[in-house]
């Protein structure tokens, strides 16, 4: 199931996908989260008085592909464990290195035992970035568990115009991408093989994030349908009549395709 993109823009790196989740033969959900925020702080020693010192702190951009079961485990794994990390930094590396290392670590252990229990239906690769205290940069990371159950981890994205283009809607978007894609060209493929009947596996809304400095900010899509403009994030319309009552209104962001920005 899924398509994901994600590509470096000069000195961002910045993602993309739909929404689909494909549970076999039971069909298709279009409420996939697949791309998540998830927020870490380092933390120095101890010092006597009791307190923490905060050393670096950011977000990490993620994209899921494979096993929806999978991802949503090492998701909300690291949503808690990274929030509150620590380290001695003469000896211990809290730039994105060290950060990969303790992701891998995470994801190895869940996957093993997804992968012994569910085999290949526990397979999910994870494109995951962040800014790198120590390189001062953004840098991105690709993990993936193989039919063998053999698990990898590699630096992706190095060069200005790297992309990354996985899941099942892959080849689909890579015959589909002109040389040298600009951002609006990528979301434009990425929108194409949602709308592409011949592939079933892909499909619901766009979704995108990117960079802002260390914080990783995701968007939904603004679309104009048949009662208005809809503020979608996956499967929830944030301007529809599920949220217009309500007490609290939802700010999140959004790329406007209802001027065909993107289109």
């Amino acid at each position: 199931m899924t398509l994901c993109v994600v590509w470096r823009d000069g000195t961002n790196i910045k993602f993309a996908s739909d929404s689909r989740l494909s549970f076999r033969s039971v069909g298709t959900s279009d409420c996939g989260v697949k791309i998540a925020r998830i927020p870490f702080n380092i933390y120095g020693p101890t010092e006597p008085n009791g307190e923490k010192p905060l050393l670096f702190c950011g977000d990490l951009g993620m994209a899921f592909a494979g096993s929806a079961i999978g991802a949503l485990i090492v998701k909300e794994a690291l949503v808690e464990v990274l929030y509150s990390m620590q380290c001695i930094p003469t000896f211990h590396d809290y730039g994105m290195d060290g950060i990969a290392d303790f992701v891998f670590r995470a994801y190895g252990v869940i996957s093993k035992d997804l992968c012994a229990t569910i085999l290949e239906q526990g397979l999910t690769r994870i494109v995951f970035a962040g800014y790198c205290a120590t390189q001062q940069k953004l840098r991105a990371f690709r993990i993936e568990t193989d039919s063998q159950n053999q698990r990898q981890k590699c630096e992706v994205l190095i060069g200005e115009r790297d992309m990354e283009i996985f899941g099942s809607g892959g080849e689909a978007a890579r015959s589909r991408m002109p040389s040298g894609a600009n951002e609006s060209e990528i979301i434009s493929v990425v929108q194409a093989v949602i709308d592409d009947p011949v592939v079933p596996s892909v499909g619901g809304n766009l979704q995108y994030g990117s960079f802002a400095g260390s914080k990783f900010r995701p968007m939904g899509v603004a679309k104009i349908g048949d009662s208005g403009v809809h503020y979608w994030r996956a499967s929830l319309d944030l301007n529809g009549p599920d949220f217009d009552q309500a007490d609290l209104l939802p700010n999140f962001p959004l790329l406007d395709f209802t001027g065909a920005h993107y289109l």
